[in-house]
């Protein structure tokens, strides 16, 4: 908000004696506005998920058809409130990037082209792009917002016969340029100006949109090496003060660009660029900044703007209101803003003209996702249960899938795979033939999030192991390429019981702190996302394409390659007590085997107050057998490590007491009782 000196007709109305006339006419001179706005919606038709806000945590939040019912009932309690005090009111509606892309079968079979509708039917005015926009290049995200049929046949025949609907938003992006014709892309223009008539009289708004320059890491090379992303600060700065200089002094920004916030005073990058803002032009009267990216609640304020940010996958929407002069065609005061949760318990009945949208499109993916991409090994499903250790028989797969296809994908020296439990959304049902279909496929891994290739320290993934263990063991990772022992240390806490004694690559070597290696995690791991904050500390070196479309890829080259699908818990992650007689560290033989003993339960499950039960009969050592050509070959799965016989068993056992024995280390095998 621009501070202007300007003597109101409402002031002179005071002056004048509080006329009923004069009072009339400053109210005239004031119209209140509503902006209603969502950001990383990711086409969640109908997804759920878990709305955590700053006081309230709402499980199951989502699905569209509820939030147009939401949003319809917040823009009539507006109006009405309004109207009874003879105030002239308006409601707004924007998108804060990534609407579409990382989307459910039911909308990203369709190109998201369903998700367009949805929004149209939502009233959504003005949009900007995300890093998701780009997952198929910007000539593909422009044909589905201008409503145009793709070529026949350049992917499938659902899409060829579908009905096209362009899009009704304004999509700005101020910071992206053609680098030949150094132009915005495709006619989209860097701000919208929306005039509102208040009786005799109007209010300019002005609407920028910038997204995060950080996006380039985030897609695909060819996607984005035809532009360049320039600074949002610089670039919000100076078509700030073009709005100004035609009179828009009313402005908000569609930033897809993360934030936070804590106790009303907004952090992150959102606060940092507009830091930088008012640094550069400190009359910029950004009044509003509707964020994305990180899928965070925010709603906070810097200097005189206020940022928000409403989760994700339309599990809730802002609900930001403030009041315009016509005089000073500005904000009275910075807009206050709610963040509502859209609650299905709330009794509200879903948008029946959404819910029609949602339903066709249901019906007509119904055949790609009923369609055969795999065979399992056995009729029975492949669980995401969690054993003892966190640690589960689909996680084990969906990571094993992204480390050989990401190794198959321009990164053959990836160590490790690493994904969040929460991404894992489902159990792999199997049929019962043996049948995979793409919708089960789809179902464990929905989100869509993109795979990136990272490089981290040995220090830093011993550090974001060890997060797993803190404060109540809510969050954990699943893993490929490395396996891991952790045990109870000496200066053990309540907050922070367990910590990652030793960790080893898949060939047995130890993870060495001071090295660098290769990881292929998601998006969401990449920000930070449940509270593994290590990952923020990670080099961004490239990325593939997203984890639904990897763990189908997977799938479907098993099927080719004649390999049927075979999951089971592999141990990645090991308790033992360790009672230290020494300060060397433990040796391991050059290539040793992974004993995994036939009583240890894969099916236990244990909550936050116990410690886990899994037992040895036998030492274990951490890696993969000897190369075949040292040996006879082993018949294994598409998933399962080659493990030796049992004479392999029993000369690693005698090769592992002996060392034991040489450098006094007792490792101590028992089953644990329950903490007090």
């Amino acid at each position: 908000m621009k501070k202007q000196v300007i003597l109101k007709s409402s002031i002179l109305a005071v002056v004048a004696g509080f006329s009923i006339m004069a009072t009339n006419q400053a109210l005239a001179d004031e119209i209140a506005v509503q902006f209603m706005g969502v950001n990383d919606f990711h086409g969640a038709l109908e997804t759920t998920g878990t709305a955590r806000l700053e006081d309230q945590t709402v499980r199951n939040a989502g699905g569209a058809a509820l939030l147009a019912t939401y949003m319809d009932d917040a823009e009539a309690t507006f109006k009405a409130e309004n109207d009874a005090k003879d105030m002239p009111n308006t409601t707004i509606r924007v998108q804060a990037g990534d609407m579409v892309g990382a989307s459910p079968a039911n909308s990203a079979l369709l190109q998201d082209e369903p998700t367009v509708k949805v929004f149209n039917q939502l009233d959504v005015e003005y949009g900007t792009l995300g890093n998701h926009e780009f997952d198929e290049g910007l000539d593909e995200f422009h044909r589905i917002v201008s409503g145009n049929a793709p070529e026949t046949g350049k992917f499938n025949a659902i899409v060829d016969n579908y009905r096209h609907e362009a899009a009704k938003q304004e999509i700005v992006i101020a910071n992206v340029v053609d680098k030949d014709t150094k132009q915005i892309p495709y006619n989209w223009k860097p701000y919208a100006i929306k005039e509102i008539p208040v009786n005799d009289k109007s209010v300019k708004v002005g609407f920028i949109g910038v997204i995060t320059t950080e996006f380039p890491n985030l897609v695909l090379r060819k996607n984005h090496e035809q532009y360049n992303v320039l600074d949002e600060a610089e670039t919000i700065a100076h078509y700030a003060k073009e709005l100004n200089n035609q009179g828009v002094h009313a402005i908000v920004v569609l930033a897809h660009v993360a934030a936070t916030s804590k106790d009303g005073v907004a952090a992150g990058p959102a606060a940092e660029m507009m830091e930088k803002v008012n640094k550069l032009y400190p009359e910029n009267s950004v009044d509003l900044v509707f964020a994305g990216h990180n899928h965070v609640y925010t709603n906070g304020k810097v200097q005189n703007t206020l940022i928000v940010q409403s989760t994700s996958q339309g599990k809730a929407f802002a609900n930001v209101q403030g009041v315009l002069d016509t005089d000073t065609a500005d904000f009275v005061a910075t807009p206050t803003a709610t963040i509502t949760a859209v609650d299905p318990t709330s009794g509200k009945t879903k948008n029946a003209a959404v819910q029609a949208i949602i339903d066709d499109a249901n019906a007509t993916v119904k055949k790609v996702t009923d369609a055969k991409i795999g065979t399992a090994a056995k009729a029975q499903t492949i669980s995401r249960e969690l054993n003892d250790q966190k640690e589960s028989a689909v996680g084990d797969l969906v990571t094993a899938a992204q480390l050989d296809i990401a190794r198959k994908s321009g990164y053959p020296n990836v160590d490790f795979a690493f994904t969040n439990n929460g991404g894992i959304r489902a159990d792999l049902v199997v049929q019962s033939d043996g049948t995979i279909t793409w919708g089960a496929a789809q179902a464990v891994q929905p989100f869509g999030n993109i795979l990136q290739i990272v490089e981290l320290t040995g220090d830093q993934i011993y550090r974001v192991l060890d997060q797993q263990y803190d404060e109540k063991e809510l969050y954990f990772l699943q893993m490929a390429g490395i396996r891991y022992i952790y045990t109870k240390p000496a200066d053990a806490t309540e907050e922070t019981p367990y910590r990652v004694y030793k960790a080893y690559k898949a060939d047995g070597t130890e993870i060495d702190r001071n090295q660098t290696y290769t990881a292929v995690i998601n998006d969401f791991l990449l920000g930070g996302g449940d509270g593994f904050s290590v990952f923020r500390e990670a080099k961004l070196i490239g990325a593939i394409d997203p984890d639904t479309e990897v763990f189908i890829r997977y799938i479907e080259e098993q099927e080719k390659a004649h390999q049927p699908i075979m999951a089971s818990i592999l141990g990645n992650k090991r308790y033992q007590e360790v009672v230290f007689d020494t300060a060397e560290a433990l040796v391991q033989p050059e290539n040793p085997v992974l004993v995994i003993p036939e009583d240890v339960s894969d099916k236990e499950t244990r909550d936050d107050k116990t410690t886990p039960t899994n037992t040895f009969k036998v030492p274990v050592t951490i890696g993969d057998k000897s190369s075949p050509q040292d040996g006879p070959a082993v018949e294994t799965s598409s998933l399962l490590p080659e493990t030796g016989d049992q004479s392999d068993q029993l000369v690693s056992s005698l090769l592992a007491a002996a060392l034991l024995g040489s450098f006094g280390l007792t490792l101590s095998y028992k089953r644990k009782e329950e903490m007090d």
